[in-house]
């Protein structure tokens, strides 16, 4: 794991569950809530477990007989994966080496660029406290020896979604980068001198790992709980190995 530290953003009084062994997660329609109703984007995220498609053609089947349904031209729409809207969730923020500064004695220190501070404003306008994890490993191992289920922990992969790419003859397409990743599961299948690509129903958590750009500044780290449903935000019990402490973020960004 190249990550130095894992950072928890929020408010303080959330953080102290967090602290005393609560590990809060949420699923993707409240992500998508805190976006529509409280119009906060970047700790919300309506594309949470969906994907704009952007398309030249598009032809519609009826699942069981593959009657063509419809045949449109040029089209973009949002599509939803509905096995993935109820995973649990439970995210952090990922420092990197060059996040740091070696201290004289080799240690290293967090030193996040103005940039950075300023985005984590804008995108947790709530937050007022951090927990600053540096032992980012042991962490994960505390929650893979406590949670009782399958975990999948690792960084968010940004991509193109929500604008696409404009092509050489001005035609917008996807990000093939991105569908390759959720596809990598299943391998292609040639089909009239074309490669068919499916995404595994088993695999629809890696939706989930997978962000617009927009969102890249935030440099998330995820814990998924890939075969678990939560209707709301719900709390694991989770033996930590190491106290780690609450620190008021104007303290910390000082």
């Amino acid at each position: 794991m190249n990550i130095k530290f894992l950072l928890k953003f929020g408010k303080r009084t959330h953080l102290e569950d967090f602290v005393n062994g609560l590990l809060y997660c949420s699923n993707a329609e409240q992500f998508w809530k805190i976006e529509d109703e409280q119009k906060i984007k970047g700790q919300g995220d309506t594309l949470e477990a969906s994907t704009i498609m952007h398309a030249q053609n598009i032809t519609l089947l009826e699942p069981k007989t593959s009657n063509i349904i419809a045949q449109l031209g040029q089209s973009k729409g949002k599509v939803g994966f509905e096995p993935a809207k109820k995973i649990p969730v439970f995210c952090l923020f990922a420092v990197y080496e060059d996040d740091c500064i070696h201290e004289v004695n080799g240690d290293l220190k967090i030193n996040l660029s103005e940039e950075k501070k300023a985005k984590i404003r804008e995108h947790f306008p709530n937050a007022d406290a951090v927990v600053v994890i540096p032992n980012p490993e042991t962490f994960i191992h505390d929650v893979e020896n406590s949670i009782g289920c399958e975990i999948v922990a690792d960084s968010i992969r940004y991509f193109n979604i929500e604008d696409g790419f404009i092509t050489n003859d001005g035609q917008i397409a996807m990000d093939m980068e991105y569908s390759m990743y959720l596809c990598q599961d299943t391998p292609p299948v040639k089909e009239n001198g074309k490669n068919r690509y499916s995404f595994n129903a088993a695999y629809v958590y890696r939706i989930l790992q997978c962000k617009d750009v927009y969102f890249s500044c935030e440099q998330e780290y995820r814990i998924i709980l890939p075969r678990k449903e939560i209707e709301n935000g719900t709390k694991y019990p989770i033996h930590m190995s190491t106290k780690y402490e609450i620190q008021d973020l104007d303290d910390f960004f000082k």
